[in-house]
């Protein structure tokens, strides 16, 4: 097996072993050991935390003091949690009806650009095996003539060779990243992927908060000596049956099928296309599943991902606010989702990008660069743009290092309520009634 194949295994073994972490995680059976309250808080992915059942709030009620005495305040509790998970249910159906439409459309739409796409068998196209293997053949004659006639001239011919054929493998990669029938590729697999990986925690959540609420009215049962458990649980089934998920498990069977009908039509790519390294810079504060979507799709480039994160002051200067978390913990989150980190201690990330780019990789046009789709206009594009291809993928919807600093991390109390369920715009900040971005202090 060669270096190319091996470097394919080891990413898919890397990522299939990921996903599979990810969703034993979630579907696993809670071990005895652990307490419930911090497997729910481990396990419900912190932009949600502030929607689930208030485990925590309810079970301190019933150890403080009398529980009989407070059963006033844990049931305002309770009416409270069940409220906050009405409206998160009643916003994530609402746009996950909506937004399998949106998909429904990337799919048409790469339908009809994979008919209208040139024949995979042109022989104009670099995509074939065998063209590649006639340019290494053709390579070989040209290297035993230098071999065998120590010519200068013959060297400078297989050097011009070279060049030629790099030349046109740089242009044929940046044929195909532009192409409609790639784009229509790339937005619909990454938004079906991102989409379905949506469903599961959702799916997850609803369990996870259903098993809450059996937990904490046990408990109560338990400590005031009463016998309502069955009688509140039996009026959840009738108030909240959302919580058995089937509308999501539908939504779910039908995006799995739209996964296997978009693989079916991913575009033959140029040799070596795999083999790319793949360049993307980023801040990554409050890491979170948009940033985890977007690193996961840039293998769709090339099999080595370099990133380079900012470091806290740059941030500061960037978007005159402090991180919440600091330059070593942004790098500890983003490192498994990459193959190599670089520091960006500058607001301008020209420089360090030039200087981890080799000229062999220009030169035989072995990298790109991606970054989601929120930016399109980022610092430096110019010069990556005319040395390499640049790609972008769509960002996951309604999530954001904005919200999520807003929801837990603003000095109001009432702004923080307030960001929960608000509306996003597209790169997923929270808005107001009239469209402006929420704004806080921290």
């Amino acid at each position: 097996m060669n270096l190319r194949w091996s470097r394919k295994l080891a990413f898919f073994i890397s990522y299939f072993s990921f996903r599979r972490t990810q969703q034993q995680s979630f579907s696993q059976p809670t071990l005895r050991s652990m307490k419930f309250g911090k497997t729910l808080h481990d396990k419900i992915i912190q932009e949600w935390r502030f929607y689930a059942v208030d485990y925590k709030a309810l079970k301190q009620t019933l150890k403080a003091g009398e529980a009989n005495d407070n059963q006033d305040e844990f049931f305002t509790l309770f009416e409270q949690s069940k409220l906050k998970l009405d409206k998160f249910y009643s916003d994530k159906e609402k746009w996950a009806t909506e937004y399998i439409h949106v998909l429904e459309e990337r799919v048409q739409k790469l339908k009809e650009t994979a008919a209208a796409a040139p024949n995979s068998g042109d022989d104009s196209s670099l995509s074939s095996r065998d063209s590649f293997n006639s340019v290494d053949d053709a390579m070989d004659k040209n290297l035993e003539d230098v071999i065998s006639t120590a010519s200068p001239t013959g060297a400078m011919d297989l050097s011009r060779h070279i060049t030629r054929v790099n030349s046109d493998l740089k242009d044929e990669y940046r044929r195909v990243g532009k192409s409609e029938h790639f784009n229509a590729f790339i937005y619909a697999i990454k938004s079906l992927r991102t989409f379905e990986r949506e469903l599961t925690l959702l799916l997850e959540f609803l369990d996870l908060n259903k098993t809450a609420f059996s937990k904490i009215l046990k408990k109560f049962d338990k400590r005031t000596g009463s016998a309502i458990r069955q009688e509140k649980l039996a009026e959840l089934e009738d108030t909240h049956s959302y919580l058995e998920g089937n509308v999501f498990t539908e939504l779910n069977e039908s995006v799995t099928k739209m996964i296997d009908e978009a693989d079916s039509l991913k575009p033959r790519l140029p040799e070596g296309w795999a083999e790319r390294k793949v360049y993307t810079i980023g801040c990554f504060d409050l890491f979170h599943r948009g940033h985890q979507n977007v690193l996961m799709s840039l293998r769709e480039f090339g099999y080595f991902i370099v990133a380079g994160i900012h470091d806290d002051e740059s941030y500061f200067k960037l978007k005159n606010k402090y991180t919440i978390d600091n330059l070593e913990t942004r790098m500890a989150n983003v490192k498994p989702f990459v193959d190599q980190l670089f520091v960006i201690p500058s607001t301008e990330p020209l420089t360090y990008v030039q200087c981890m780019v080799s000229e062999q990789d220009i030169e035989t046009g072995s990298c790109c660069y991606a970054r989601g789709d929120d930016m399109l206009q980022f610092p430096g594009r110019p010069w990556i743009e005319s040395v390499m291809p640049v790609h972008f993928v769509p960002r996951t919807e309604s999530c954001s290092s904005t919200l999520l600093r807003t929801i837990y991390h603003a000095d109001s109390k009432e702004l923080r309520a307030k960001a929960a369920f608000a509306k996003t715009r597209y790169d997923g900040k929270p808005i107001d009634e009239d469209g402006n971005v929420l704004k806080l202090k921290c």
